[in-house]
């Protein structure tokens, strides 16, 4: 039944997405929907009972529209990328570094530190835009039922808004990966109203995630040979 409200209240989804959606029981306490897994055909959309109740079907659907952002525009497996890339590269310093006897401890010790550094810093700076990207593929996908951009995006912020209200989370608070209701609320009013910034985000994180698969082949080929 709450798939069904779902559906009504964002009638683009069709019955194979729907089939993703899983209603996340947490006894009412986590207002919150995620994305869990990245596999195609085992990767879903959980959205809390909490959610589902304190929010009307129309801004639950426009928080699920975000979530189905991140499983189609594969931002999971970006973020693993970054994060397999940072372990693999650790990896490989760490083998280079054996050649250097006495200062081999010296040597792992700062790849440790180097490897742990590198992949905070890239989850920092690429996770809030892949919330940002997220949040305008929630626009459009909301604008097939609700006829325009901007009354979608309207609908989006103040859905962001109740939610960030409901977790108890200060409007321009932010944290290590996500921003905050604000900076998220600019970001839609930016690349709603411009779609070169949409294609300028879009290319710089195939970019990225396209750099971190080419340190992970090289950093394999030179862990083989």
């Amino acid at each position: 039944m709450q798939k069904r409200k779902l559906q009504r209240a964002l009638p683009c989804v069709d019955d194979q997405l729907a089939d993703k959606l899983r209603v996340w029981e947490t006894g009412d306490r986590v207002c919150n929907a995620a994305v869990l897994g990245c596999v195609p055909g085992f990767s879903f959309v959980l959205v809390s009972d909490a959610l589902l109740s304190r929010l009307s079907p129309r801004h639950a659907a426009a928080i699920v529209a975000h979530e189905i952002g991140h499983l189609r525009l594969w931002h999971v497996p970006i973020r693993l990328s970054i994060v397999f890339a940072g372990g693999i590269l650790g990896m490989t310093l760490v083998h280079l570094g054996e050649q250097l006897g006495h200062w081999q401890m010296l040597t792992q010790s700062i790849v440790i530190v180097g490897t742990i550094v590198y992949m905070t810093l890239m989850l920092h700076f690429i996770a809030p835009l892949l919330e940002f990207q997220a949040d305008s593929f929630a626009v459009d996908l909301l604008s097939k039922s609700d006829h325009g951009r901007r009354r979608s995006a309207r609908v989006l912020i103040r859905a962001l808004s109740q939610l960030t209200l409901l977790s108890g989370i200060e409007p321009n608070q932010r944290t290590w990966l996500y921003p905050s209701f604000e900076q998220r609320r600019r970001a839609i009013l930016s690349l709603q109203s411009s779609s070169r910034l949409k294609t300028c985000l879009r290319w710089f994180l195939a970019a990225a995630f396209l750099s971190q698969i080419a340190l992970i082949i090289c950093c394999l080929l030179l862990l083989v040979g």
